[in-house]
């Protein structure tokens, strides 16, 4: 017999495991499922911006672990592999496990996008990382390249530059479209250089990465670096809905205000969804809000 939850939540980043709290507070039978506790937010080395909170991505993460537990949550670490549409509800594989679920909440965030480029997949680890925080430290007293205009890349360069001797940033825009107090804060650090107009067409090495092949308004030139660090932001991890008829907003699941998808019963939050503002906080908050629309569907029939 297959064991039948009144829950089941895909991924475990911080719109997962705030949907695993509720759901274990609303008293439903909750089982979480994910390949890493914490997703993307694992990602932040130093969380400036969660109320309440000073720390990293990972130990926020593991308090959300930590309470999600508290209230009854079950944990199964694995890929998703397979979600389809039962009598019974939704029946979940993971390898060659399956679950049902009386109700799903989707939180299966997004993925880096890539450049897609000679060299970025053969220097992958060998000096090209998509994560400022989780590599910086290998690059200490070296040159690296962010590639990227947004707040996350703005993050890594500044970040790069308290270790690093040189941080150039390629950005193929006239100006940089992170906050204002970052890009504040790149122009009064001294060994931050910015590269507007500019893209990274390769990525050169031998073994491992030693230059990259730019391209600007002034031509195309070789600069010598050691690291790439490449942040152009994310793609939205929607494969697994294939085939059930959700419906998707420039790629992304489209939720109302309670997370509810055009299939009944079947909820999504996170930076996989249409939420425009892709923070741990908003995805803590959706997570709560499709807690109470599934809680609502299965107790209460609404």
């Amino acid at each position: 017999m297959v064991e039948v939850y009144d829950l089941l939540i895909l991924g475990t980043g911080p719109a997962g495991m705030a949907a695993a709290i509720y759901g274990g507070r609303y008293d439903m039978k909750t089982l979480i499922i994910g390949k890493e506790i914490g997703g993307t937010t694992n990602l932040a080395g130093e969380l400036e911006n969660y109320p309440g909170f000073t720390g990293s991505g990972v130990d926020l993460m593991k308090k959300f672990e930590e309470q999600a537990k508290t209230f009854g949550a079950v944990f199964e670490m694995g890929n998703v592999d397979k979600l389809e549409k039962v009598d019974r509800g939704f029946s979940v594989s993971v390898g060659d496990k399956k679950f049902v679920g009386r109700s799903v909440i989707g939180c299966l965030g997004s993925e880096r996008r890539k450049l897609e480029i000679p060299g970025e997949d053969e220097f992958s680890g060998k000096g090209v990382s998509y994560c400022a925080t989780c590599d910086g430290n290998f690059f200490r007293g070296k040159t690296v390249v962010v590639v990227g205009g947004s707040d996350s890349a703005a993050k890594a360069a500044i970040y790069l530059a308290s270790i690093c001797e040189k941080v150039y940033i390629s950005y193929r825009g006239e100006k940089m479209r992170c906050v204002p107090i970052s890009l504040d804060r790149i122009e009064a650090t001294e060994n931050i250089e910015i590269i507007y107009n500019s893209k990274l067409v390769e990525i050169v090495g031998d073994g491992k990465v030693s230059n990259v092949r730019m391209e600007s308004l002034n031509g195309k030139k070789m600069v010598d670096v050691d690291g790439v660090f490449i942040e152009i932001g994310l793609m939205p991890s929607t494969k697994i809905f294939e085939g059930l008829g959700v419906e998707l907003d420039k790629g992304y699941v489209k939720v109302d205000e309670g997370g509810r998808t055009s299939v009944e019963g079947l909820f999504a939050a996170g930076d996989g969804t249409n939420n425009p503002f892709k923070q741990t906080i908003t995805a803590t908050a959706d997570g709560a809000l499709a807690a109470k629309s599934a809680y609502d569907f299965v107790k209460l029939g609404k």
